[in-house]
């Protein structure tokens, strides 16, 4: 006799209105088939603000802008919370950033009309490669694990950049670290090339300014790095591969990024390894010379 399914509601209290697009977008992503948007108010906002204008006021407060929240509820299959929540959390930020909200769970006894759907899958492609016979490219990550020669750097988004390069300086082979949130989901990425531009713009300004040109654009970029006070600030968008994607995948996406490494996630998007442009190329060599 089957199992069962089992359900969990997510709920998420957002409070940086400005993050709901990128993060339903997010949910879709993640394969959440639908959700419920409410318009909220916090409590203890609610109260100061009746205080203060009575409640006659009582049916304009949820047309208050400094008071409104959006509550999301999505029913989803238990194994698909975990990614709905990583895929949450790279959304606002992190949900540890001030102002940025709550998220949590429920478990849900039962459930009539939830339908579950497949996550779409990226489409990439490999450059043009000699080696189209490169028998080892279809291998998944995880069956090449034991090759990787660092763990990944992690850092949190109130990290500081002198913490960021001192992480750095003590795995040598990582120059792409991992930014998770307080679930250990992953958030962003940071480079090595970003700390330390960011450093030398402390140490000799000059040298970047002398670099300026008539583009506003690049103009403006300079004028932020001397905003830049931690790991919040400066991250990338989220950029890895699951253990379970192919060799092939992860070079792919080194390429499509211009980075000389990815994260590794496990399938509820923990980050758990890091897997580096020098260890593909260790396997290169190890299969071309084995084939030759």
């Amino acid at each position: 006799m089957a199992t069962e399914p089992t359900y969990e509601l997510l709920v998420i209290i957002l409070d940086d209105i400005a993050k709901l697009p990128p993060l339903l977008d997010a949910l879709n992503e993640a394969g959440v088939s639908g959700a419920t948007l409410l318009s909220s108010i916090g409590g203890y906002r609610a109260r100061t603000w009746l205080d203060e204008i009575g409640l006659s006021g009582l049916q304009k407060m949820f047309g208050v802008a400094e008071l409104k929240r959006r509550t999301i509820l999505a029913v989803m299959e238990a194994d698909r919370i975990d990614a709905a929540i990583a895929a949450a959390e790279q959304a606002v930020g992190g949900f540890g950033r001030p102002d940025s909200g709550i998220l949590f769970s429920v478990p849900v006894r039962r459930v009539v009309g939830v339908h579950k759907r497949a996550r779409r899958e990226e489409s990439e492609t490999l450059p043009v490669a000699d080696m189209t016979d490169w028998a080892i490219r279809e291998t998944p990550i995880h069956a090449v694990s034991h090759i990787l020669q660092s763990p990944p750097v992690l850092l949190s988004t109130e990290a500081t950049l002198l913490e960021a390069a001192r992480a750095f300086i003590a795995h040598p082979y990582v120059h792409v670290a991992a930014v998770i949130s307080q679930t250990e989901h992953l958030l962003g990425i940071v480079t090595l090339r970003q700390i330390a531009d960011h450093l030398f713009f402390g140490i000799m300004p000059e040298l970047f300014y002398g670099e300026l040109t008539t583009d506003i654009e690049q103009s403006l970029d300079f004028g932020k790095m001397a905003n830049i006070h931690n790991i919040a600030d400066l991250m990338l968008e989220p950029v890895a591969v699951h253990q379970t994607d192919t060799v092939s995948t992860a070079f792919a996406r080194m390429h499509k990024h211009n980075l000389s490494g990815l994260p590794i996630l496990d399938d509820n998007d923990h980050v758990i390894g890091f897997i580096s442009l020098q260890d593909l190329l260790n396997l290169a060599l190890y299969n071309f010379q084995q084939a030759s």
